[in-house]
């Protein structure tokens, strides 16, 4: 059995998917298997993928017969996996060589269930450069309860980490890994690694994160899911500076009357936040 199971969810990206799948072919660690699926593309996949196991019979491919979403095909992929570690890459990104053996190498020292790593990013006519990933370590439930943190492409996860919270959330839209990682941490604690992995390839002109209003609707979804979770835990102030993040989100996508929605919760939330903690100073100025 393979060490590793990576896990590669592809839709209509024919054209770059075989740069992914090289990426990993020239990992210095070669104790793996690629779990490449297909969620229902109508281009060449299928036949990038036939050309592509011929040369290395790591590759397996399984095939969705409609497009069901990234997630669903990542839970496609974990469950056909048989590694005792998973880790993921998108179809339009690539790992550096020793991606694998950086994080293996920390899961062992950092003794940690779940590694996550940097990476560089790449725009459109511009080097390659540094992407501020946040530096979470340990218990990172609460934090990852504020903001976003970790990325698929950059993260390692033993397989009972994944099955003790029954895989992933297919109705996720974006921002899945946040939701993946937020799940993750309320059982596990997380190591990192702050050298770059992996390039994310933001050139392309289907990638989420060109998309300002699905990112603003999937920030949305994942923060009402775990919505009294943020209470518990950070409180008014909290919920206010999400709706103001989400606020930010919808103005940049050019969606003003959910930006001024939004906007105008995370006023009312700010008096409870005061309220909240005037009573913290009546109660220690009572003694």
């Amino acid at each position: 059995m393979p060490l590793v199971s990576i896990i590669i969810p592809t839709f209509n990206r024919g054209h770059v998917l075989a740069k992914a799948v090289h990426s990993i072919v020239q990992q210095t660690h070669t104790d793996w298997e690629i779990i490449i699926v297909d969620d229902g593309s109508a281009d060449n996949t299928r036949e990038i993928v036939r050309t592509l196991q011929k040369d290395d019979n790591r590759i397996r491919f399984f095939q969705h017969q409609e497009n069901r979403g990234a997630q669903a095909a990542r839970n496609t992929g974990i469950t056909a996996s048989r590694g005792k570690w998973i880790a993921f890459l998108d179809s339009d990104d690539q790992w550096l060589p020793e991606s694998l053996d950086i994080r293996l190498a920390a899961a062992a020292s950092q003794q940690m269930p779940i590694i996550h790593s940097g990476c560089y990013i790449l725009r459109e006519n511009e080097e390659k450069e540094r992407f501020g990933l946040p530096a979470m370590q340990g218990n990172v439930y609460s934090e990852l309860l504020t903001r976003p943190g970790p990325m698929f492409q950059g993260l390692l996860i033993q397989r009972e980490a994944l099955s003790k919270i029954n895989g992933l959330d297919e109705a996720i839209t974006s921002y899945q890994e946040w939701d993946t990682a937020i799940r993750l941490a309320r059982h596990f604690q997380f190591g990192f690694v702050d050298q770059a992995t992996f390039l994310y390839d933001c050139r392309g002109d289907d990638t989420i994160s060109q998309n300002l209003k699905r990112d603003a609707e999937g920030y949305t979804q994942v923060f009402n899911k775990h919505f009294w979770e943020v209470f518990r835990l950070k409180g008014p102030a909290g919920i206010a500076r999400h709706y103001h993040q989400i606020a930010r989100r919808y103005r940049a996508a050019g969606i003003q009357n959910n930006a001024r929605y939004y906007r105008a919760i995370a006023t009312l939330w700010w008096p409870l936040k005061r309220a909240k903690n005037s009573s913290k100073s009546l109660k220690n100025l009572g003694g």
